[in-house]
């Protein structure tokens, strides 16, 4: 009996689950279908009205051709879209449809396609708006004669949709306060879109200074043409607006969350963005650093090849990417501290912390044993060759220049956290990121060893096996020793971690339980309690042991 009962309730549940994925997917494929035949049939009709015979690819079987195509679709696209959203509206008002993944998936699916239309429209009237503000003629911009009204009512529909979803949200009464499904779409939404909005506005930036260090650089050298910045400097204005817009909201929308929910501020997705943030500004910056310090050096060796004006273009790009790349890293950085002092961490943080610190020491090491190896090649060169040497040093010490400082403070940090003697010490040792990093490094040490180690050995056979045609004491033997040598250097250091932790562990200098102030907390209350109740039986015991003395000592 109690088996039919479950069935029965489990029965209406999964064909709920089927009716939402039917009615939202058809929904959602609609809608996209609809928008974009709306934007063709936009675009012909604009041209075909304002362009007229000046647009020599609006031949009549063209125009035919293209409006029954958009019409045809939109048509059918529209109907199905309204019929299917109204069936999923119709039950707005039970808490599971409200409270459903796939609801949520659709509505922030559909403000996603209705956030592009508005985004890509609004950046090519911005980006012709700026080049022809800058000085571009007319007949070089693609807004005129037509293409500024299709985009013009695009970005409207657009922006009107996405704020349609966003009024759906709110009106579905639980925004910010979703079960842990439709939580987990929202934050993953926001993730995604700050993300993007951080890439557009970082190529913005970038583009902005590219153009005015290179017109700089070509009005320095005396370049015969020197028009040529108005229209990407149009497009630079464009993404960096865009980007900045998408990203100012997308934080002032999850803040009002974290406002109303102070726990949303230690969410993993949360502090996933602003990590991800940090290692988009460093690598930004850091990147570019180490290649105007590599062409630096070889320009100080000289060795930078090529006249002067060719030397500083190769270095435009790299500085380009400096200003944006140092704002973006510092913004992040400060900002993932300041929520951590204010909202605490979670242990989903701390593992997204955790991710994060031993991916960046994983990068800083990754050009920290290239760079040293490089150094060694260099020196070999120098001394065996005589030649050849200035390359690789200058890319040892651009490398190392970078990638020691960021290993060694990724390194020095989780090696004191591991190092405690207390309940963060054992959580940071069993941690699978950490195990991840040790093995994964220890690992790669290894397969260099085996693999330069056997071409150095075979090498010495086939010479002494009388090899003519080999040179055991060459550059190249000495190359695969010295990269076994740097192999070896921190394939030792990380054994060495991996068996100190052991050591630890075997030792036994904490319990294993977690270490974050939320659960150092929670394990003290536990502990009260059962504390407290071993002291209430002990005082039953006793009294049950006074009562059997008494027993006994009576005549």
């Amino acid at each position: 009996m109690q088996v039919t009962a479950k069935q029965t309730l489990q029965k209406p549940s999964r064909l709920a689950a089927v009716r939402r994925l039917y009615v939202y997917i058809v929904a959602l494929v609609s809608l996209v279908a609809g928008l974009a035949s709306v934007n063709d049939l936009l675009d012909v009709l604009s041209r075909q009205w304002l362009a007229g015979n000046g647009d020599l690819l609006l031949h009549a079987a063209f125009v035919r051709t293209a409006v029954a195509r958009s019409s045809g679709i939109m048509l059918v696209a529209t109907p199905l879209f309204l019929i299917h959203w109204w069936l999923a509206q119709r039950r707005r008002h039970e808490s599971d449809e409200r409270d459903s993944v796939l609801r949520k998936l659709f509505l922030y699916g559909a403000t996603g396609v209705s956030l592009g239309f508005f985004l890509t429209t609004t950046y090519f009237l911005i980006r012709d708006m700026a080049a022809l503000a800058f000085g571009v003629l007319p007949d070089n911009v693609d807004l005129l004669p037509s293409n500024w009204l299709h985009w013009t009512l695009m970005a409207a529909i657009g922006a009107a949709l996405a704020a349609h979803w966003r009024l759906v949200l709110e009106h579905d009464g639980d925004l910010g306060r979703e079960e842990r499904g439709g939580r987990i779409v929202r934050q993953l939404f926001a993730t995604i879109v700050g993300l993007v909005a951080l890439a557009i506005a970082l190529w913005g930036a970038r583009t902005l200074v590219e153009v005015g260090v290179q017109v700089s650089i070509d009005r320095a050298l005396g370049a015969t043409y020197v028009d040529w910045w108005r229209f990407p400097l149009g497009r630079g204005v464009s993404q960096l607006l865009v980007g900045l817009w998408l990203a100012r909201t997308n934080w002032l929308q999850w803040g009002e969350v974290v406002t109303m929910r102070p726990d949303e501020g230690r969410s993993v997705l949360r502090r996933v963005y602003l990590y991800v943030g940090v290692v988009i500004g460093a690598v930004a910056t850091l990147s570019p650093a180490a290649l105007l310090l590599r062409e630096g050096l070889l320009i100080l060796f000289g060795a930078g090849g090529g006249a002067l004006n060719e030397l500083l273009n190769r270095m435009v790009d790299p500085l380009s990417f400096l200003p944006a790349g140092a704002a973006i890293w510092y913004w992040h950085a400060t900002t993932v501290q300041r929520e951590a002092a204010a909202y605490g961490e979670s242990e989903q943080s701390h593992t997204a912390r955790r991710v994060y610190a031993y991916l960046v020491a994983a990068t800083g090491l990754a050009l920290l044993w290239i760079g040293t190896a490089e150094l060694l090649n260099a020196l070999i060169d120098a001394l065996l060759v005589g030649s050849l040497w200035d390359e690789p040093l200058a890319t040892g010490l651009s490398l190392l220049a970078v990638g020691a400082p960021i290993w060694t403070h990724f390194w020095r940090q989780v090696q004191s956290a591991a190092g405690q003697k207390n309940a963060v010490g054992v959580v940071e040792r069993n941690s699978w990121p950490r195990k991840l990093y040790l093995y994964g490094v220890a690992l790669a040490g290894a397969l260099v060893i085996l693999f330069t180690l056997a071409q150095v050995i075979y090498r010495l056979l086939l010479m002494a096996l009388g090899d003519p045609d080999i040179d055991f004491f060459s550059p190249q033997t000495a190359h695969l020793i010295a990269a076994s040598l740097v192999a070896a250097l921190f394939w030792t250091v990380h054994l060495l971690a991996i068996r100190s932790d052991g050591r630890r562990e075997q030792l036994g200098e904490a319990t294993p339980q977690a270490g974050t102030a939320g659960d150092i907390s929670q394990r003290r209350a536990d502990l009260q309690a059962r504390i407290a109740a071993l002291e209430e039986e002990l005082a039953v015991l006793r009294a049950n042991l006074v009562a059997l003395q008494e027993t006994s000592d009576e005549p």
